[in-house]
């Protein structure tokens, strides 16, 4: 391999770490959320998917909250509430894993389009179509153009497209399957299935960008630092990360009986 080669393996595999990071845990919707508003504002407007994807995070986690609340709440007999508390769990790191492939997908795939030397590798990777899609959106932003209405909408397509190819699909048919045959199943699915989820995004779009933005901007679920600053917190947070991930490394470093004359 030679040293351009290398180089551009170098820059791949930091952005795979680092987006890898800022998607967090299976968990960590909130957290998808602060990064899903970050390329929407990186953007400027013209990444919408981002936006109303980030309203979708924070949809399942207040419905998975509901229901979790919803089985303190009732009075069943033990067994079977033992057998919505399981399926519960099963749902929702299913969705959790659904939503953190999602994301990783489509902040990979617009790192990597925003990268002049990485543009032959996302021309490989990424679906056709999808490369000309984001570098458009780059040239607009670096210029401060405003992007059309059309090109948003089919830019918001193809990563919609992107992000379902992501995921497997049995995990998370399995843990439906599960939570529809207990006493949590039909409010499940007026909460979160995906049918619900997709006419809560209509509504969003609907109702525009800037009004969906200021809502969530102000949503008290998320960090005060973010509904303060959200540049700055998601910054912070992926300054936090990147130190992180060096203090893990010097302490695989210092595990090493050879580090030292290996690094030197």
């Amino acid at each position: 391999m030679d040293i351009i080669a290398a180089h551009r393996q170098g820059l791949i595999e930091q952005l795979e770490e680092e987006v890898a990071a800022l998607a967090g845990r299976p968990r960590d919707h909130v957290q998808r959320a602060v990064v899903l508003h970050h390329l929407y504002d990186h953007s400027r407007g013209a990444l919408e998917w981002a936006l109303i994807e980030a309203r979708r995070e924070l949809r399942i986690a207040i419905g998975l909250d509901e229901l979790r609340q919803r089985l303190k709440r009732w009075g069943w007999l033990m067994r079977r509430r033992a057998m919505a508390a399981e399926a519960l769990v099963q749902l929702a790191d299913a969705m959790g894993q659904t939503s953190r492939s999602r994301c990783v997908a489509v902040h990979s795939a617009y790192r990597l389009s925003g990268v002049a030397t990485l543009h032959d590798e996302a021309e490989r990777i990424l679906p056709t179509g999808l490369p000309a899609s984001l570098a458009q959106c780059h040239s607009s932003r670096r210029a401060r153009e405003a992007v059309a209405a059309e090109a948003k909408q089919q830019l918001a397509s193809q990563c919609e497209a992107l992000a379902a190819g992501a995921c497997g699909d049995v995990q998370l048919d399995a843990a439906w399957t599960a939570i529809i045959a207990t006493g949590l199943g039909r409010r499940a699915q007026r909460l979160i299935s995906e049918k619900a989820l997709e006419h809560a995004a209509a509504r969003d779009r609907k109702r525009g960008m800037d009004r969906v933005e200021r809502e969530l901007r102000a949503d008290v679920r998320l960090p005060a630092a973010f509904r303060a600053n959200p540049a700055q917190h998601f910054y912070r947070m992926q300054l936090l990360m990147v130190e992180k991930r060096r203090q893990q490394w010097r302490e695989a470093c210092d595990q090493e009986q050879d580090a030292f004359e290996l690094a030197a």
